[in-house]
C-alpha cells in the first residue's frame, strides 16, 4: 500500500473516532486539516455565507480554548461542518453545556466547580496561586482511567497513595499535570511523592489552614491536543486519616480504589461512599476485606462527583 494512502487512511480513522468521542476542538482540527482548507481559506467561505468568524476564535475552537456558545457562533458551526463536508450536526453534537460565566468560569462542561468538589476552595485557590498556576489548570486534562491504591500501616497511618492514571490533554503543548491532596489532619511538611513514571515532580505548595498541598507532575515531553498519557506516582503521607476522596469528571471512564491493611490492625469496617458534591448526603456501600488484607471496588463510567473510601476500627 502507497504510504500516501496508508497516511489518509489513518488520517480518515482518527477523525472518525474524534467525530464519534471527541473532544470537540480535537475533531474540528482534524476535520479542517482533512479539508486541506487553511484557517485563512475557511474564514473566507464562512464570510461568503454570512457567517463571519475571526481567525483567532477558530484557532481558539480548535485547541481548546472556548468553544461556540453564542447562538451567531452556532450558526457559524454549522456552516463549518457544511464546508467541511461533514453531516450536520456532526460537530455540534460533542459540544457540551455552555460553560458557567462568574467566578467559577474556568471548568469544562460537566465538570464539578471547585466549590462543589471541595469544602475549603479557597485553600485550594491559595495553594494554586503560591505554586505560580491557577485553578484553569485542572482542565487542561481529561482524565479516562484511574486506578488507586492505599496502604495503611501497622500504626494505622495512611502510608500511602498509589496513582495510576490515564489522561487526554485538551489544550495544544501540555507540560505539567496540576494534582491538589487535602488532609483534616493539616500539612506539616511537605508529601512525598515517589515512584514516578511517564513525569517527574515539579513545585509543591501548601495551605496549611485548610489542609492543602498542590503538586506539578511535570510530563516527560509536551503533549498536543488528543494525546494520551500514561502516568504513575505514589504519594506518600503518613496521615492518621481514615478516608481518602477522590474527585471523579465526566470524562472518566474506569475507575477502581482499593485499600490495603497490615494484618495487625485490620479494621471493624470497610466502605465506598459517593456524592454527587460537597453538600450532597451521599450514599454508602459496605465492602468486604479479603485475605489478602484488600478491599477494593471498581466501576464503569463513574458517576461525576466525590468518591470514597473509608474505613474504621470499632
Amino acid at each position: 500500500m502507497p504510504a500516501a494512502h496508508e497516511s489518509a487512511q489513518v488520517s480518515g480513522a482518527r477523525l472518525a473516532e474524534a467525530l464519534s468521542r471527541g473532544p470537540f476542538c480535537l475533531a474540528l482540527r482534524l476535520a479542517v486539516r482533512e479539508s486541506g482548507l487553511s484557517l485563512d481559506r475557511l474564514q473566507f467561505k464562512l464570510r461568503e455565507r454570512g457567517a463571519p468568524v475571526s481567525k483567532t476564535a477558530l484557532s481558539y475552537w480548535q485547541h481548546g480554548r472556548n468553544q461556540p456558545e453564542r447562538p451567531e457562533s452556532l450558526r457559524a458551526l454549522a456552516a463549518i461542518e457544511e464546508i467541511l463536508g461533514l453531516d450536520a450536526g456532526a460537530l455540534a453534537a460533542l459540544l457540551g453545556p455552555p460553560r458557567p460565566r462568574g467566578r467559577w468560569l474556568v471548568q469544562k462542561p460537566g465538570a464539578l466547580r471547585p466549590d462543589q468538589a471541595w469544602a475549603r476552595p479557597d485553600g485550594l485557590a491559595r495553594a494554586l496561586q503560591r505554586m505560580g498556576s491557577s485553578l484553569d489548570a485542572f482542565h487542561q486534562f481529561a482524565q479516562l482511567g484511574l486506578h488507586l491504591h492505599l496502604t495503611v500501616d501497622a500504626e494505622q497511618r495512611l502510608e500511602s497513595i498509589s496513582h495510576h492514571l490515564v489522561a487526554r490533554a485538551d489544550v495544544d503543548g501540555i507540560d505539567r499535570k496540576i494534582v491538589a491532596v487535602r488532609s483534616d489532619a493539616g500539612t506539616t511538611e511537605p508529601l512525598e511523592i515517589t515512584s514516578t513514571r511517564g513525569c517527574r515532580v515539579g513545585r509543591q505548595r501548601q495551605d496549611e489552614p485548610t489542609g492543602f498541598t498542590t503538586f506539578e507532575l511535570l510530563l516527560d515531553r509536551p503533549l498536543r491536543v488528543g494525546e494520551l498519557a500514561v502516568l504513575h506516582y505514589k504519594v506518600r503521607t503518613s496521615l492518621p486519616d481514615t478516608l481518602h476522596s477522590q474527585r471523579v469528571q465526566q470524562s472518566m471512564r474506569d475507575f477502581s480504589m482499593q485499600v490495603s491493611f497490615a494484618p495487625s490492625v485490620l479494621p471493624a469496617r470497610v466502605c465506598r461512599r459517593y456524592r454527587s458534591s460537597v453538600s450532597d448526603s451521599g450514599t454508602v456501600t459496605d465492602l468486604s476485606v479479603g485475605a489478602s488484607h484488600t478491599a477494593a471496588y471498581a466501576v464503569l463510567d463513574p458517576s461525576p462527583g466525590i468518591h470514597t473510601l473509608a474505613w474504621d476500627w470499632f
